[in-house]
């Protein structure tokens, strides 16, 4: 019987997200990369899981996919996937575009990737801008290492510290009650070390590299020794990304 004292569900806001945003939104998101502002930022770091995992085949697991552009483009690529997301109207989605597509080696599954029991079936598992989203990313990390396998790897895009004060972040509170949280490597690496990662490497955002050396500037250039000037002022600023790394300018990776 209840009580009417009942504590309020911490993850509603997750779970209706998709289903308070629409046809408009789900269509936009289902879109990504490619409607999103952040398109060349995603295609870029897409590209680098694509070099981690390896060629095909393998097993995947996407923590947090919402409505699954990232594991379509995965399955897409070969690897077997698996999305999980605890938002109902974010699976519907998902599973509607792999049957649009016909995608048999992909699924989606209707599971908080805090509790998700994948029993040591995966090669890999990631998170692409999820992690941020959850009520206890402990559990959900110690839940991804648990899915792998031996040696499996755990690949974190994040948005690192300072996140929750950002004026899209409280939008996005106030309007649809999910998780806004910093989320730095440093506290990734901490967790995965306590769940028991045995290593982990951090990596430069390819798309903070890759902006830096292809840029559009080069027309501007007066001579072709002027563009190659700026070429290579743009190669010693890449470097110089990568070895004086900041924290909100990369990612992890993390080997069980």
């Amino acid at each position: 019987m209840s009580t009417g004292s009942e504590s309020p569900d911490p993850k509603q806001g997750e779970r209706e997200y998709y289903a308070r945003i629409g046809n408009t939104g789900i269509n936009h998101a289902l879109g990504k990369p490619f409607t999103d502002d952040k398109c060349n930022l995603n295609l870029s770091n897409v590209t680098a899981i694509f070099h981690l995992l390896g060629d095909p085949p393998g097993r995947v697991a996407e923590f947090g996919c919402g409505v699954g552009w990232l594991s379509i483009m995965l399955a897409r690529r070969g690897y077997e996937t698996v999305g999980v997301d605890i938002a109902p109207d974010a699976i519907h989605a998902g599973l509607q575009q792999r049957d649009a597509l016909g995608l048999t080696h992909l699924d989606f599954q209707l599971a908080d990737y805090e509790t998700f029991d994948g029993q040591g079936s995966f090669d890999a598992v990631v998170f692409f801008e999820a992690l941020h989203h959850a009520e206890d990313e402990a559990a959900a990390i110690a839940c991804a290492h648990r899915a792998l396998k031996p040696g499996g790897i755990m690949i974190a895009f994040e948005p690192g510290a300072g996140h929750s004060g950002t004026d899209e972040a409280r939008e996005a509170i106030a309007q649809f009650g999910v998780h806004e949280k910093d989320m730095p490597i440093a506290k990734i690496i901490e967790l995965g070390t306590a769940a028991g990662f045995t290593k982990h490497l951090q990596l430069p955002q390819p798309w903070d590299v890759l902006r830096t050396v292809y840029r559009p500037s080069y027309g501007s250039a007066k001579s072709s020794s002027e563009a190659t000037r700026k070429f290579i002022l743009g190669v010693f600023r890449a470097f110089r990304r990568i070895f004086f790394l900041r924290q909100d300018q990369s990612f992890v990776v993390l080997w069980k």
